[in-house]
């Protein structure tokens, strides 16, 4: 926190304006490489949460490890758990965890250490 770092990632909604794609019906993932300029996306079909960094190891480079959003799928009234490498931000995801429920979206930020 409060330093300074070359990869953000974010979420992003669609204009219903522009392409009639509300927000459970797809979004976009997006990395962001600061010293270059440039951002990568990823679309959702569904409503993604907050992508949130996971490091590899206690030891791993800045994009050593594995990106984490939650994402709403209206036709199953159900969220996933997709987790993604992050240098390879695109690709084919490492795992998509089929959750029984729905998670609220508010729901974002609310991490817990082990135990509590």
């Amino acid at each position: 926190m409060g330093r300074t770092h070359r990869f953000g990632y974010s979420a992003a909604l669609r204009d219903k304006q522009k392409d009639e794609v509300g927000f459970d019906m797809g979004s976009d993932l997006l990395k962001h490489d600061l010293r270059a300029g440039t951002t990568e996306a990823r679309h959702i079909r569904g409503g993604a949460g907050e992508a949130v960094f996971v490091p590899e190891n206690a030891t791993a480079g800045e994009d050593e490890g594995y990106v984490l959003s939650l994402v709403y799928d209206a036709e199953r009234d159900a969220s996933d758990l997709l987790v993604l490498h992050a240098q390879d931000f695109t690709g084919d995801p490492v795992a998509v965890v089929h959750l029984p429920v729905r998670v609220p979206y508010g729901f974002h930020g609310n991490w817990a250490p082990d135990g509590a």
